[in-house]
């Protein structure tokens, strides 16, 4: 059902529960003083993984679930979710593709990074870093992760980190472009990622 459990690292290797191994594209990407940066950031977790556990996890998502933005696609393509028990609308969601990175330090939620799953590309449509988390750049290291997990899962031949209109998201894509050739990736300015020719 959900596209979490046969994902991999960027070199193969199993990536554990916390997705730790996803880092390895920010590491990659961005300029060595801004490695502090990259420590900083707590490691993902998978939404779809908690989603049958109580904790902070299932619990932020269940949040902004009942809580999306008002004229969203969200909004619109799920109006369905307010007619199921709250203890089914994650599950029924995970099961439609829908997913997401949540970033915990320490109980304290950070961020996330929410998708969908769209036959074999993921979409990311909402960011967010909280207060006190949002000068310092961990937004960038969040996408980055997000779309070193899309190159990591099996089946994933692309992911979607916006449409390219937003600051953050140019700066992005521009970083990811100057090192495309040496990941044998493409890297549109209208936020496609694409990993294999085969999209």
């Amino acid at each position: 059902m959900t596209i979490a459990n046969s994902a991999t690292g960027g070199h193969g290797a199993p990536l554990p529960a916390d997705l730790s191994a996803v880092r390895w594209l920010a590491h990659h990407v961005l300029p060595l003083e801004r490695k502090d940066l990259v420590v900083a950031v707590p490691p993902p977790r998978l939404v779809s993984t908690h989603a049958r556990s109580k904790g902070p996890v299932r619990d932020y998502a269940l949040w902004w679930i009942g809580h999306p933005s008002p004229g969203s696609t969200f909004e619109s393509r799920t109006w369905w979710r307010r007619q199921l028990p709250a203890a089914w609308v994650l599950r029924a969601l995970t099961a439609l593709g829908y997913d997401g990175l949540v970033y915990v330090d320490n109980d304290i939620i950070v961020g996330h990074v929410f998708f969908q799953q769209h036959g074999s590309a993921l979409h990311g449509f909402s960011t967010a870093v909280h207060a006190g988390f949002e000068e310092g750049g961990y937004s960038v290291v969040m996408i980055l992760d997000f779309v070193a997990y899309a190159a990591g899962t099996p089946g994933i031949t692309a992911a979607r980190v916006g449409t390219g209109q937003n600051n953050t998201t140019r700066r992005l894509l521009s970083r990811l472009r100057r090192h495309a050739d040496g990941l044998g990736w493409r890297v549109d300015e209208d936020g496609w990622v694409t990993f294999s020719p085969a999209r």
